[in-house]
């Protein structure tokens, strides 16, 4: 946290100075009135005289400060949030460009809503202890110094010493307080995080709820999510009560020692201060009490945020895509090869006895039966999967080593399920690369030009039929083909029609390229020079489909399995 406000400080010193200075201004100016205040009732309890003409001076000055105070605090607002937005904004942009350099594994095994919501937090966490290092921290250092000197300038010093004595331990037995409660702050996350991810997921299938009748078996784990919620605020709430006991000790028993000194005062002979004075002085005092408790409020509110903190540094540290290590580019070949050695995928159903080898100027078909470890394979072939990328080889030169970006160039995966972003082509689909010389024609053989001349993507794309869907994310990858071109179900959701022009598509396109699919279409197998047939996590046959079809019984097995 130290770097993170010195880095704000060190970014921005013209408008952190500036912040400063109007908080040291405002802070001096509510100090005035009190001072001013204490003159004139001083100048009233003297006999009407010469002194009594300074009284419309010091309502002026009081008048004055007043508008001084009411133009400062505006501007020291702007310079503040300017200064926390300006900072958090940086930050923000960074580290979620930090989060995109992580691997694959991190956006598909975490619980996307958690991920996004430790993110927020986090940002937000560190916009609340930037506000309270500044707002807080910063102005009562200014207050104890101002404070300190009024009461020593009064003869007042051993007692501001008992109040801030007494200050001190209200915020020792408040930070022991927050500090206990921080775990039932974990929880409430916690509950809250899992009442999101059930409530989006019952409403995303209410529509099937609703037509099966299971409304009230289906919202069980919800009312139990809902119900675990509450006794976690509940005791969060029973400790933020604690605290506003503590508070209200702080400030009474604080008002009551400080009245006592006044009246003691006043009830000697020579009292040291006037009647004026002492109204200052305790209304300064108040103040500086009510401004103790506001920091154990701030404090409060910006340490709950510290779990957040620590998820959101949690993630930023988790292992990048482009580790140390890989640094390698590949040079340019004519003809790449692309190799898998044996290995076993533990827990995804796959076990490879013997290596692999693709060449770039070859087509391949991976088939069988839902299950079989088809997918699992294909993106060990796409290098996703940092466990096995060891076992990944890219004209003999070992994937670990070769940089992320190089390797996205030469392994182009196409996954099975379609994402997007809101937008047109450009934006939506493409993702912000300009779209090739040949994309229109491209997009015209898989019958999308209509659709392109008016696209206009939603958040969610569902002005998108399923195959629209489909052929369109098609188009990342004819657009920027790489050297091993992977396609997971690239014809999934399209009839008998639309299936026959994206194959015609796919081959015409990448014909002298690396290009590996998973199908379950048996008439495409054919247009392959190659093909894989996946069973029960093993490949059983590896050849031509004109060969390996005369094989006794694969044919009908592949068939009465689906594939």
């Amino acid at each position: 946290m130290r770097h993170f406000l010195a880095r704000a400080i060190k970014e921005r010193p013209a408008l952190f100075g500036a912040t400063l200075i109007t908080v040291f201004v405002l802070k001096l100016s509510l100090f005035a009135p009190p001072l001013l205040l204490g003159s004139i009732i001083d100048n009233l309890s003297l006999d009407k005289g010469a002194e009594h003409l300074t009284i419309p001076y010091l309502l002026g000055g009081y008048a004055l400060i007043i508008l001084v105070t009411a133009a400062v605090a505006p501007i020291q607002t702007y310079f503040l949030t300017r200064l926390v937005q300006q900072t958090v904004k940086d930050r923000s942009i960074s580290w979620i460009s930090e989060i995109f350099k992580k691997e694959f594994y991190i956006f598909k095994n975490l619980r996307i809503g958690h991920l996004i919501k430790a993110t927020d937090r986090g940002i937000t966490a560190h916009e609340q202890i930037l506000n309270f290092f500044i707002t807080a921290g910063l102005p009562l250092i200014i207050e104890i110094l101002v404070v300190s000197a009024l009461f020593m300038h009064f003869g007042g010093a051993q007692l501001f010493a008992l109040l801030l004595m007494a200050s001190c331990i209200y915020l020792f037995v408040c930070h022991k307080i927050i500090q206990r409660r921080t775990r039932h702050i974990n929880d409430v996350n916690d509950s809250e995080d899992e009442v999101s991810e059930r409530l989006f997921s019952t409403l995303h299938a209410a529509r099937s709820i609703k037509l099966e009748g299971a409304a009230e078996q289906t919202l069980s784990p919800l009312n139990m999510a809902f119900e675990r919620y509450a006794r976690c605020a509940t005791t969060v709430a029973i400790s933020a009560a604690a605290l506003g006991s503590v508070k209200m000790l702080f400030i009474g028993l604080s008002t009551c020692g400080l009245l006592v000194w006044g009246v003691r005062n006043q009830g000697m002979t020579n009292p040291t201060l006037t009647i004026g004075e002492l109204v200052a002085l305790c209304s300064i005092a108040g103040g500086f009490l009510t401004n103790i408790s506001g920091i154990a409020e701030a404090y409060r509110s910006a340490h709950q945020f510290m779990a957040d903190k620590v998820r959101l540094q949690q993630t930023l540290n988790l292992p990048r895509f482009d580790g140390p290590n890989r640094s390698l580019e590949l040079p340019a070949s004519p003809i790449s090869t692309l190799e898998l050695a044996a290995c076993e995928v533990s827990g995804r159903n796959l076990t490879l006895d013997t290596s692999l080898r693709f060449e770039s100027c070859e087509s391949v078909a991976i088939t069988g039966p839902s299950g079989a470890g088809k997918s699992t394979l294909l993106e060990l072939l796409a290098g996703m999967d940092d466990a096995y990328r060891e076992y990944l080889y890219i004209n003999g030169i070992c994937v670990q080593r070769i940089c992320g970006a190089s390797q996205l160039r030469a392994l182009r995966y196409c996954p099975q399920s379609p994402v997007f972003l809101p937008g047109d082509l450009k934006s939506g689909v493409l993702y912000g690369h300009a779209a090739g010389p040949e994309l229109l024609e491209l997009a015209r053989q898989l019958s999308l030009d209509a659709l392109l001349s008016q696209l206009n993507l939603n958040d969610s794309a569902s002005n998108l039929s399923g195959g629209q869907a489909k052929r369109l994310s098609l188009l990342r990858l004819l657009n920027r083909p790489g050297c091993f071109n992977l396609f997971d179900e690239p014809t999934a959701s399209l009839d008998h029609e639309l299936a026959i022009a994206t194959w015609d598509t796919l081959m015409h396109a990448f014909k002298g390229k690396g290009l590996i699919c998973v199908t379950h279409d048996i008439e495409a197998l054919a247009r392959f020079d190659r093909v894989l047939i996946v069973q029960q996590g093993k490949i059983v046959a590896d050849g031509p489909w004109d060969l390996l079809q005369k094989e006794a019984g694969l044919l009908e097995g592949l068939r009465a399995d689906g594939g």
